[in-house]
């Protein structure tokens, strides 16, 4: 699902004409998140905005792919580029929100 998100809804709206999406927005950490490894993982993470608006997200604790009820619970995915380092509550990440 992660996939079809990253690849196939983009392909899909260019066959329609639509134009691409915008960059993806940034949100704060809820929750500190460890340094990344050599690759470009996206972590299910819950998204909500607060009273003035502004997004905030919370990656929850466990990431393995078999938990699809994470993936279902999920409102976004946070992107971590390859060799992160640790990021604090706080951090502002880029999220790439989904409606599965």
């Amino acid at each position: 699902l992660i996939c079809a998100r990253l690849f196939l809804k983009p392909l899909l709206d260019a066959l329609l004409g639509l134009p691409p999406e915008a960059p993806p927005p940034l949100a704060r950490l809820a929750a500190s998140m460890p340094a990344n490894d050599g690759r470009q993982d996206y972590v299910r993470a819950e998204l909500a905005r607060d009273e003035e608006g502004r997004l905030s997200t919370r990656p929850f604790p466990r990431q393995d792919s078999s938990m699809l009820r994470t993936l279902a619970e999920a409102g976004a995915l946070i992107i971590r580029p390859p060799h992160a380092p640790a990021a604090p509550s706080g951090t502002l990440v880029p999220v790439l929100p989904i409606d599965f």
